[in-house]
């Protein structure tokens, strides 16, 4: 029972997905075969995709994303799955990798590692922003 559930929500996330990836592509007027060569891949497996009968993989989904402007994190969280820009930094990162081992060992509540990761998040946008500005103070 439990199983035949498990598979019932994994199809309709599926669903849910290629629905995405089919709404993106008609809004952007572009036909199955023309994103299909612009991506690199059969239009079969993009059509599968959108169909909600096939798991996209990682590569394709940045692909995509990139081409169509789709919420990459969107789709990643939707199948449960960790962005791969998220998996990328943190194995090029390994300050990152020590931080988040610290973190992971400590003693601490879980509410009191959401607050670190809450904080660590806002720290991180202020910090880009700042830096972000003045990158373009210093182009201009």
């Amino acid at each position: 029972m439990a199983l035949s559930r498990e598979l019932s929500k994994h199809k309709d996330i599926l669903a849910e997905i290629g629905s995405y990836i089919h709404d993106c592509r008609v809004r952007r007027k572009l036909s199955l075969q023309h994103l299909s060569v612009r991506l690199g891949v059969n239009p079969s497996y993009l059509r599968e995709i959108e169909l909600g009968e096939r798991l996209p993989d990682d590569e394709f989904i940045r692909s995509l994303s990139e081409n169509c402007e789709l919420d990459e994190n969107y789709i990643f969280n939707s199948l449960g799955k960790v962005p791969l820009i998220a998996r990328e930094e943190l194995e090029r990162q390994s300050l990152l990798q020590e931080i988040l081992k610290e973190i992971g060992m400590s003693k601490l509540s879980e509410e009191q590692k959401k607050e670190i990761y809450r904080q660590f998040y806002l720290l991180t946008k202020n910090t880009l922003s700042t830096l972000e500005g003045l990158a373009v103070k210093q182009n201009r």
